[in-house]
């Protein structure tokens, strides 16, 4: 008949190997995700940023008063910083296409334009990507 009404020394040393090799590998692991966790707050202020600037290029490009000829680089200036947000630069890129082959041209011709809005974060913390929102803006 065994008696059951404790652990044997055995089952004791066992049981604190087991833990012993166990526990170092979950802090690890936490560790590890910990460091490479996006930060989500500083990705989502970037994005709203980016989003925020595309509505104001597309706003422009509708209004009859501005239209399809004031989506120029030069009415979207660079920020460093974004005002209201020190952490945050946002910068437009205006590319003018062709209307045929959607290459690149010197030129702007009336028809179509690429919009690339780009916002970094600086000192937010680790792990912030930059948001970078790209459309075809164009003239029909």
């Amino acid at each position: 008949m065994i008696n059951s009404k404790g652990l044997t020394l055995i089952e004791v040393i066992l049981t604190i190997v087991i833990l012993a090799v166990a526990i170092p590998g979950v802090f690890s692991a936490v560790d590890f995700m910990t460091a490479r966790q996006v930060n989500t707050i500083g990705t989502t202020t970037a994005a709203d940023l980016a989003q925020e600037r595309m509505e104001q290029i597309e706003g422009d490009r509708m209004n009859p008063a501005r239209g399809f000829g004031y989506v120029t680089a030069g009415n979207y200036p660079a920020e460093n910083p974004v005002a209201g947000f020190p952490n945050y630069n946002r910068s437009v890129t205006i590319t003018c296409f062709t209307n045929s082959t959607l290459t690149t041209t010197a030129l702007c011709p009336t028809h179509y334009k690429k919009v690339e809005v780009t916002v970094q974060a600086v000192g937010v913390g680790t792990n912030v990507p930059s948001a970078v929102l790209v459309t075809l803006v164009t003239n029909h």
